[in-house]
């Protein structure tokens, strides 16, 4: 189904160190992520959240790529 999917990191907005706990990270950043289905070549965008430990994951995903799908 799917091989490989690549990442483009678009805009990041830092959260205000009061709302972290509040909001449940650091960041929130737009992604491009491009990968083929069956076959055809499909580029997306998503909203994700880049929590304190570095970590960052889709919020909002579309089906294939669920919410909570992490990003390298």
């Amino acid at each position: 189904m799917t091989t490989a999917i690549q990442t483009k990191k678009m805009q990041l907005v830092e959260v205000p160190a009061q709302y972290q706990k509040e909001e449940g990270c650091v960041a929130f950043q737009m992604v491009q992520l491009t990968y083929s289905f069956y076959g055809k070549m499909m580029t997306e965008n998503f909203d994700t959240k880049v929590l304190e430990n570095g970590m960052q994951i889709v919020i909002n995903g579309n089906g294939f790529i669920k919410d909570g799908f992490k990003i390298n």
